[in-house]
């Protein structure tokens, strides 16, 4: 079949231009609709007004954390992990708040506002999806198994549990084990169960390169083959040596071994 190209961008015209549109609220307000929603539904609720530089301003006007507290305490979502990765996403995507913290807005001159539209509708997702960061892996055994491996090959001297190295904001970018290492370089050891954490390692490992942290890691997995091809390539471009899983016992034994001071 050849497709025809012309055809194709006049419907994309035509339907798009459908689909997102302008509507004028009764107090005045503008307001864009379109097909970004929350899993429940609700669409996105994106207003517009003029930025103070006399531009365009799209804002959520809080209806973002609002959703988010339907499940989860707003104040603890903004603070630890997860918030640190909301102030990344926000500076990856130009989100600011719109005024204090509540609602999030991203200015625009008119020219960019269709591109801006689908940028600010991604950054909003981005936002709501940090609420699976807190999905907790139910009944999973694999952090106390993973304990036990370790311990039985390293003397519990050697190790400390939830380290924080000499980084900026080392409170939110814990390591799971730090043992000692040959030649002076630590050895930074993760525990990889799901796609969340594999992520978060990922956004960890690249904080402490950025800093030029001298240290070597192990990512030792529950199932690799369970983690995203994606997320893998990214965690493999920052992370050390990977152990696929916790049956793997005599790789997990080798790589382990070759990094530990004796």
């Amino acid at each position: 079949m050849t497709l025809d190209t012309d055809a194709l961008r006049t419907l994309l015209c035509e339907r798009l231009c459908e689909e997102v549109r302008v509507d004028q609220r009764p107090d005045g307000a503008l307001m864009l609709r379109t097909h970004f929603e929350f899993p429940d539904g609700d669409r996105f609720p994106i207003h517009v007004s003029e930025s103070a530089s006399g531009g365009l301003r799209l804002s959520d006007r809080g209806h973002t954390l609002m959703h988010i507290s339907y499940e989860h305490d707003v104040d603890s979502f903004l603070d630890g992990t997860r918030g640190m990765i909301l102030e990344r996403i926000m500076g990856e995507a130009g989100l600011r708040w719109d005024g204090d913290r509540g609602a999030l807005c991203l200015d625009t001159a008119p020219e960019r506002l269709p591109e801006t539209i689908f940028a600010f509708g991604q950054a909003l997702t981005r936002v709501y999806d940090l609420t699976l960061l807190s999905r907790s892996n139910v009944g999973s055994t694999f952090y106390d198994d993973l304990a036990d491996l370790l311990f039985s090959y390293v003397d519990e001297a050697q190790i400390e549990q939830d380290f924080r190295p000499d980084v900026p904001n080392a409170d939110v970018y814990p390591v799971d084990y730090r043992i000692e290492g040959k030649n002076d370089v630590p050895l930074f050891l993760y525990g990889v169960p799901n796609r969340d954490k594999a992520r978060l390692t990922t956004i960890m490992l690249s904080h402490f390169h950025r800093y030029d942290l001298r240290f070597e890691s192990i990512l030792v997995f529950e199932d690799q083959a369970a983690i995203p091809r994606t997320d893998l390539a990214r965690l493999s471009d920052v992370g050390g040596d990977m152990i696929s899983s916790l049956a793997s016992h005599e790789d997990f034994n080798r790589k382990l071994l070759q990094r530990v001071a004796a």
